[in-house]
């Protein structure tokens, strides 16, 4: 195995070639920092995760993915509607309400072809990207991550030094697993299970490729999100003992909840299943910090909470964005220390707070949409915020206060006197 002093380090090295990841390599790259990207993946591959949300725009603009995006297949999304339990439709919340123009738009994407589109444009844009390459863990000197051990396909190891190292791992979450950071969310015990259909019925006019939420009794909800080539993504999200109070299988609990499901049920019933169903059986979870001395967790590597509101891709471009351009600050002024990298992350997990309470408040029986828009009118414009993510770096406090009297919020994930990047 080489020494980290066999070779001089690279200026980052990103583990994970997922949308996180690639964001972060991409932007880097554009700025001529030298950036190794390591995926255990052969490209396309498959991943749950389907729908952007509008505030991705100006992300995806900057990457230069647009151009792909207006050419391709992927159903263009202008807004989500809530179905109750009974199959009573809600009028749909269209994104124009509050942003103007093209930016209003966004799409539902096939995971694998999306996830090459952002790979591709990192090795267009001069990523070093090495695939299938196993990342087997990221190398401290004392409290610094100084580098990555891979797997050299020869039975041994090779060490790739660096002076960033970045952990797009996904839910593997590499250094959280490594140093004990990764632990559950509380009062978050959700399961999903999901599959395919082709065929499922279809809305007209722009609310074609609109999400569905269909609302099921015990505070759980289906997904319905259209995809290319006649496919809709389906799936169940409730509290795991629900889910699986009758069988631990995923296909006949999803089939069981799908007839159940009125409004849902009567989409499919001329639909065909296409491939088995899969389930996570705990959603939820976080690190307790994300940022250190010589690295940075970005995307589902620092945490997943519910998929309710699309918030996934969005937080994984986002927290990509955000930390490309702190770690490009702390390179130009070698400084690579915790407080330099981490800047990003208060800004991000405030705005992840504001998610994190409508989602408690989703799954409190006291709180409904509709009754939050009647209560308190005034407030509709930044509950739509919340729906298409404009929650970074926004003072969102007076929406969380009538939020609050509808529904209690849950205790704080970090303490009042702690930092997300020291904790």
């Amino acid at each position: 195995m080489n020494s980290p002093s066999a070779e001089t380090p690279v200026d980052v090295v990103v583990i994970g070639g997922g949308p996180a990841g690639a964001a972060l390599a991409t932007l880097l790259a554009k700025q001529q920092h030298s950036c190794v990207l390591l995926e255990s993946a052969t490209f396309p591959r498959y991943h749950i995760g389907e729908s952007l949300i509008p505030h991705t725009y100006a992300t995806l603009d900057r990457l230069g993915l647009l151009p792909k995006l207006k050419a391709s297949a992927f159903p263009v999304k202008h807004s989500v509607r809530f179905v109750s339990p009974s199959g009573t439709d809600t009028a749909p919340f269209y994104f124009s309400e509050t942003i103007s123009g093209e930016r209003a738009l966004t799409w539902q994407v096939e995971r694998s072809e999306f996830d090459r589109m952002c790979l591709d444009n990192a090795i267009e844009s001069g990523v070093d990207v090495r695939q299938p390459v196993r990342a087997q863990e990221v190398r401290f000197e004392g409290d610094r991550a100084v580098g990555v051990t891979v797997e050299n396909g020869e039975g041994g190891s090779d060490f790739i030094p660096a002076r960033v190292v970045v952990d797009a791992s996904g839910r593997v979450s590499m250094i959280g697993s490594q140093r004990g950071l990764k632990i559950d969310v509380p009062g978050l015990n959700k399961a999903s299970i999901w599959t395919y259909f082709r065929g499922g019925r279809r809305r007209e006019g722009i609310d074609e490729g609109e999400t569905t939420v269909f609302m099921i009794p015990e505070r759980g909800w289906f997904w319905y999100i259209p995809l290319p080539d006649d496919v809709v993504s389906v799936g169940v999200v409730a509290d795991a003992e629900y889910l699986f109070d009758e069988t631990k299988k995923f296909d006949p609990t999803l089939e069981r909840e799908i007839n159940r499901c009125v409004g849902l049920s009567e989409c499919l019933e001329d639909a065909v299943q296409v491939g088995p169903a899969h389930g996570l059986r705990r959603l939820a979870y976080y690190n307790t910090q994300v940022a250190g001395d010589g690295w940075v967790m970005v995307g589902d590597a620092a945490g997943f909470l519910d998929p309710i509101y699309s918030s996934g891709l969005f937080l994984a471009l986002a927290s990509g964005e955000l930390a490309a351009d702190c770690i490009h600050e702390a390179l130009l002024a070698n400084d690579t220390s915790a407080g330099r990298l981490g800047k990003f992350s208060d800004t991000l997990w405030e705005g992840i707070e504001v998610i994190r309470r409508l989602i408690y408040a989703f799954y409190d029986p006291a709180f409904s949409f509709h009754k939050f828009d009647e209560q308190f009118p005034d407030q509709r414009n930044a509950l739509i915020d919340c729906l298409v993510g404009d929650v970074v770096g926004r003072d969102m406090s007076s929406f969380l206060d009538c939020l609050a009297r509808m529904s209690p919020p849950p205790a704080p994930l970090f303490s009042e006197d702690s930092e997300v990047v020291n904790t």
